[in-house]
Order: C-alpha cells, then sequence, then structure tokens
C-alpha cells in the first residue's frame, strides 16, 4: 500500500498513446486465454479496456514486434518476466516530491492515477537538472528525521530517530517541494528526500541516454 510510481517506454507509431497500446496487450491476453477455452466473455466485458481503445487492426502488426520478455525496472534479478510492448524504466516508491512535480507539469494538475499527456524529452531534461542542482547546492547535517509513528500513552506519536536533514530546505521547496497524501511517505527534507533525488538524476539521465524520442515515447503512471 502507498504511492507507486513509474515511467514507461512505448513505440511511438502514428498518433497511439500508452493507452492504446496497454489495450492491445490487454486484447493479446484476452484473446490467449480465449483460445485456451477458458471462460472470458468478450473484451468489451473483460478488463479495463475495450475495443474502441484498440489500434487500428492493419497496425497491430506493427505493434506485435515489440511485444516480447520484458522486466520491471525494480527487478534488477529479472525474476519477473512478463510480455508486454511497453518497458519499465525507472520505479519509485513514495517518492512524492517527484510525484508532485510529473502531477503538476505533465498532468495539469490532475492526480488521477491515469496516463496522461507524454513525457517529452525536454521536461526529462528540465526534471534533470533540478535533480542536478538540489543534489550539488544542498547540504546535509546530523538531525533528527521521522521515521514513522510510534505508540505512547495511548497515542499515535512521531518516531523521531538521529539521522541527517538537509541544512538549506528552500532550495528544495522552491525547485522541488514534497506533498502530502493517502500513504505518500515523509514530507521532511532529509537524507530519504536526497536519495530519491539522486536516483531521478540518475534514471532520468538513462532515459535520455537510452531514449530516441523520435521513434519512442516516455509516459508517467501512478498509483496507490
Amino acid at each position: 500500500m502507498g504511492l507507486d510510481m513509474y515511467l514507461e517506454r512505448y513505440p511511438r507509431y502514428k498518433n497511439y498513446t500508452a493507452d492504446n497500446i496497454n489495450a492491445y496487450v490487454d486484447y493479446i491476453g484476452w484473446k490467449k486465454e480465449k483460445q485456451s477455452g477458458a471462460d472470458v466473455g468478450e473484451f468489451d466485458d473483460w478488463g479495463y479496456y475495450g475495443y474502441e481503445d484498440l489500434p487500428a487492426e492493419e497496425d497491430r502488426l506493427y505493434l506485435d514486434q515489440f511485444y516480447s520478455t520484458k522486466y520491471w525496472a525494480w527487478d534488477k534479478e529479472k525474476r519477473f518476466p512478463h510480455e508486454r510492448i511497453y518497458e519499465q524504466v525507472a520505479y519509485w516508491r513514495k517518492a512524492n516530491a517527484i510525484h508532485k512535480w510529473f502531477v503538476f507539469n505533465v498532468q495539469d494538475d490532475e492526480d488521477d492515477c491515469q496516463y496522461h499527456g507524454e513525457v517529452t524529452k525536454e521536461l526529462l531534461e528540465e526534471l534533470r537538472d533540478i535533480c542536478k542542482k538540489i543534489f550539488e547546492e544542498c547540504v546535509l547535517v546530523k538531525g533528527k528525521v521521522k521515521n514513522g509513528y510510534v505508540w505512547k500513552n495511548g497515542k499515535e506519536v512521531p518516531n523521531w530517530e538521529d539521522g541527517l536533514v538537509v541544512a538549506n530546505p528552500e532550495i528544495c521547496e522552491k525547485l522541488l517541494p514534497t506533498t502530502e497524501g493517502f500513504f505518500f511517505g515523509g514530507t521532511q527534507y532529509n537524507e530519504w528526500y536526497m536519495d530519491d533525488v539522486r536516483y531521478t538524476f540518475e534514471a532520468i539521465s538513462k532515459v535520455l541516454d537510452e531514449t530516441d524520442f523520435e521513434k519512442q515515447m516516455i509516459y508517467y503512471i501512478s498509483s496507490w
């Protein structure tokens, strides 16, 4: 339970979106189940998508070349193979400052766990540069960090532990502020916040290096 966040890379083809391509992936799964003899009903009733979401039949052959075994971005040991067209290229958990940035810059401030517009190369470069600036200018010093809650005298109170906090959080607040939400994680500017910033810089840099934006597109999606 909690905020999970993903960047996904899709083949760029005509005007199809992540939803259209994922609808086709679901359609392939539905068709396999149906051919095996399972009672799956009609595709319109099977899952989230319907026939109206599918790419045109003549375009599915093009997309078939990308349907292969993939691994989740967090699955470093490649223990959980799955068949997809898209590839998951970054994963965060409860990095609410990063989530807020995507919601504001990509989703028109609509936080609804749905696919929205494409995350352009320019937007990714902007986020990378923000993370670089924070990582270079923010200073960690010894302090108290909040690590969840504990029960004391019948009440739930913050659990404060020794750790590292950002000495100049005004930079973070200006460039990449945290946000509260349902199991979104902590909002303190501390060592864990800086870990998210570091990971984001590294992950986005890798995505920028490995993505051909003329032939591929990047989408952000979250869930909780």
